[in-house]
């Protein structure tokens, strides 16, 4: 496992836009690579697609997919507290 910019933490905490692409792509590259990733609830997002809506599409990376599998989905204050 590489350091991330030099720092000794082995943790990625992954916000963005495209929750279903990059993040989703970001999440398992990071766990893949031995990272603990967090993911702060509502820090992330989508547009609809042809399969689902930007809604069902959030919710089903941050409930089911994610969680207890890829990453810790857990409120933006206990990130912080972590």
């Amino acid at each position: 496992m590489q350091k991330i910019g030099g720092y000794d933490s082995y943790t990625v905490i992954v916000s963005g836009l495209m929750t279903n692409f990059c993040i989703d792509a970001t999440v398992k590259s990071a766990f893949d690579r031995g990272y603990k990733v967090i993911i702060p609830k509502g820090c992330n997002s989508t547009s609809n697609n042809d399969y689902m809506d930007a809604e069902t599409t959030y919710k089903y990376y941050n409930e089911m997919m994610w969680p207890q599998r890829f990453a810790e989905c857990i409120c933006i204050e206990d990130v912080f507290n972590s």
